[in-house]
């Protein structure tokens, strides 16, 4: 696998430290949104010692085969990160893994999402020899549904009680990408 691959004016980049004040940038545009659908964040989250330790944990992980994250520029319109993808919990025996996405408030609904999609399911199946990927929702994501749904995930039904948002556990619905 390449840390870094490009479609068009699209760019995917597994980061290292140096990007530290980029990813840093785009998490803290993006807090209010964002933080609506992911698990509780530490308090020191959004500080930079954070998001460089983050990186460096993130790219020993993937050096070793067990969590990937992309993110997404296009250099078209912006030289920021306007998006993210990752995969957890991969099992290389199992050939399964669990995705996580977002795209930048301020370039959703404009297609970035089945782009990024597009790229990195093509990479994890086709060089990562990845054959079951799952994501989970909230039920009121309706764009991140319709995502899936459209990239040709399939339902699987609820987890109950699947991750703690805002100090509360929450039901995810559970989809399926079988290559």
């Amino acid at each position: 696998m390449k840390f870094e691959y490009h479609s068009d004016s699209l760019a995917l980049k597994v980061l290292d430290t140096s990007h530290t004040g980029e990813v840093l940038d785009f998490y803290k545009r993006n807090k209010e949104s964002f933080e609506k659908y992911e698990t509780d964040k530490p308090s020191n989250f959004y500080t930079y010692t954070f998001i460089y330790n983050l990186l460096k944990a993130e790219y020993s992980s993937c050096l070793h085969g067990k969590h990937i994250r992309f993110f997404l520029y296009d250099y078209s319109v912006s030289d920021k990160i306007i998006g993210s993808v990752s995969f957890t919990d991969i099992k290389t025996n199992m050939k399964s893994c669990i995705i996580g996405y977002k795209i930048d408030e301020d370039f959703r609904h404009m297609g970035y999402g089945r782009r990024m999609l597009t790229m990195s399911l093509k990479i994890m199946v086709t060089e990562c020899g990845m054959h079951r990927i799952e994501a989970y929702i909230l039920p009121d994501n309706t764009p991140s549904i319709q995502l899936a749904k459209t990239m040709g995930f399939l339902s699987e039904g609820t987890a109950y009680a699947y991750a703690k948002i805002n100090n509360n556990w929450r039901d995810h619905l559970r989809f399926t990408y079988i290559s």
